[in-house]
């Protein structure tokens, strides 16, 4: 427990947050998801076990992230720009020490329940963004490694 407690605070500081996009094979959705990045200013993320599912790709018009929670389990989701020169998995080893991530935001949510909203300050710029869940199932296991991640670039 203690573990997790620090493992949470080092990355809460940090800010990543993970997830899987939602996205057909059809063209058509294709072309909607896109279109429907290039404009999302709100972005509704819904946590799992142990996958996140995007409304849109956040973009450089994103102004909020929204979470709730449709799991079992209590979910994280930290926002983090990964800074050049690092992967998503260098920044979480590192607990976005030495520059390997900045902070955008992070919200939590009990089963059932929605994280306050993270509001993003300033337009996204372009460069490698990430979100992740960084709790512990009970047998330890860190949901980032079970799938609740994801990677994403902004142009």
């Amino acid at each position: 427990m203690k573990r997790l407690r620090i493992l949470t605070c080092a990355l809460g500081a940090f800010a990543l947050a993970g997830g899987a996009v939602g996205c057909g094979d059809d063209d058509e959705d294709s072309a909607a998801t896109t279109t429907a990045a290039a404009s999302a200013e709100t972005i509704n993320v819904t946590g799992t076990e142990y996958s996140f599912e995007l409304s849109a790709t956040p973009s450089s018009e994103t102004k909020s992230i929204t979470f709730e929670n449709q799991g079992e389990e209590p979910h994280d989701l930290i926002f983090a720009r990964i800074n050049e020169g690092y992967t998503l998995d260098e920044a979480f080893e590192a607990q976005g020490k030495e520059g390997t991530a900045e902070n955008l935001g992070s919200t939590f949510a009990k089963p059932g329940e929605d994280g306050r909203p993270i509001e993003i300050k300033q337009p996204l710029e372009p460069g490698t963004y990430a979100m992740v869940c960084t709790l512990e199932t009970k047998d330890g296991d860190l949901h980032y490694d079970l799938g609740m991640q994801d990677e994403f670039d902004i142009e």
